[in-house]
């Protein structure tokens, strides 16, 4: 008898133990989210769910909205002058009920000193023992979209500031040989287009543009004599001339473009089969500017005159890149090249349309369109 009292005892201290651990952890609990809620650096309003009223919020609502926390309580959440676009938030209120999360970084909200802040605004509902509420985060992201906004301005800069160098270099090689300035601006127009019918997106499709502008550059370090003479070169003749592939890389590569534009350039004399150079690369070890600028630099070259040669013709041109589609060049800047030219209607332009390039001296223009 007096062994299962004892027992009884020692059950119920336990349990009283028990209960005042799980008392003290609840405790513990609410007081350290009373802590993140008085202290956190976002405005916090809990709403009830059903109104869209405001029930509670946090002080640093004070420094966001401009307003003494005790002053929005009851109002909903609407109400709220700072919140400039009423109709956009009750259908964000909405949405909030029907799916219990949003998330916006597009509302405005008016500063104290009348200017206009940049935040994001996010709101999730839960249970509150039976009762539903909101709880709306909203977070000064001013800073954070001031440098975003410099970033992209430095961008654009950075990216104008590439412009112009590769338009140097272009008008550099223009002023010794205007046949490769004008090829170069030739083959980045079909080069663009192509990129574009591909579905490249508009970075990659600057990249492929940027790098057909400069892809003959190193043809500076040929002699003059050898790429405008007017009969066939010699092995030795043809040997130096590939040597330009590498001269314009080794011009490139110290420059710090966004795009693989050296390897593009590097790559554009590249066969699928391996019958290119300088690397002898096969298949998918040619990057995809480079399979592209094959093609483009292949029809360009053969649709239109040369110093020592007359044109092959556009046909011409077109049958060579298709005989050699999947063998020599890829099958997609193949397909893409012929589509452009046979169902879209697409022309090489003429010489006082090309991009970066200024015109040709007039004693030229006849033979080069």
């Amino acid at each position: 008898m007096f062994k299962h009292q004892l027992e009884k005892l020692g059950s119920a201290v336990l349990r009283a133990i028990q209960e005042g651990r799980e008392r003290l952890a609840l405790a513990d609990s609410e007081e350290r989210y009373r802590l993140l809620f008085e202290m956190a650096k976002d405005g916090i309003l809990i709403l009830e769910a059903d109104s869209g009223r405001i029930t509670q919020t946090n002080p640093f609502i004070q420094e966001l909205l401009g307003c003494q926390p005790q002053d929005l309580v009851g109002k909903q959440l609407w109400e709220i002058s700072s919140l400039l676009d009423k109709d956009r938030v009750i259908s964000l209120f909405t949405r909030l009920q029907e799916t219990g999360y949003v998330r916006y970084e597009d509302i405005p909200l008016l500063a104290e000193d009348g200017s206009l802040k940049d935040v994001e605004f996010a709101s999730n509902a839960y249970h509150e023992g039976r009762r539903q509420v909101i709880q709306c985060n909203i977070r000064d992201i001013s800073a954070h979209r001031a440098a975003e906004r410099q970033m992209q301005t430095y961008q654009q800069e950075t990216l104008c500031s590439l412009q112009d160098m590769v338009a140097a270099l272009v008008s550099l090689s223009e002023t010794r040989d205007s046949y490769t300035a004008g090829h170069q601006a030739r083959v980045a127009d079909l080069a663009r287009a192509m990129a574009v019918e591909i579905g490249l997106d508009q970075h990659q499709v600057e990249g492929i543009c940027i790098s057909a502008l400069v892809h003959d550059i190193g043809k500076f370090s040929i002699p003059i004599e050898i790429l405008i003479k007017p009969t066939a070169l010699k092995q030795q003749e043809i040997e130096l001339l590939r040597t330009h592939v590498q001269a314009g890389v080794d011009v490139l590569l110290p420059i710090h473009f966004h795009w693989p534009v050296a390897e593009s350039v590097l790559h554009h004399h590249e066969r699928l089969d391996g019958s290119g150079y300088p690397q002898g690369l096969r298949g998918e070890a040619i990057c995809l500017g480079g399979r592209i600028l094959a093609v483009a630099d292949t029809v360009e070259a053969m649709a239109t005159h040369r110093p020592y040669r007359f044109a092959k013709g556009l046909e011409a041109a077109l049958s060579t890149v298709e005989a050699g589609r999947g063998s020599l060049y890829d099958p997609a800047a193949v397909d893409t090249c012929l589509k452009l030219f046979r169902q879209k209607g697409y022309q090489l332009p003429s010489v006082d349309r090309l991009p970066y390039v200024d015109r040709l001296p007039q004693e030229k223009q006849a033979e080069g369109a």
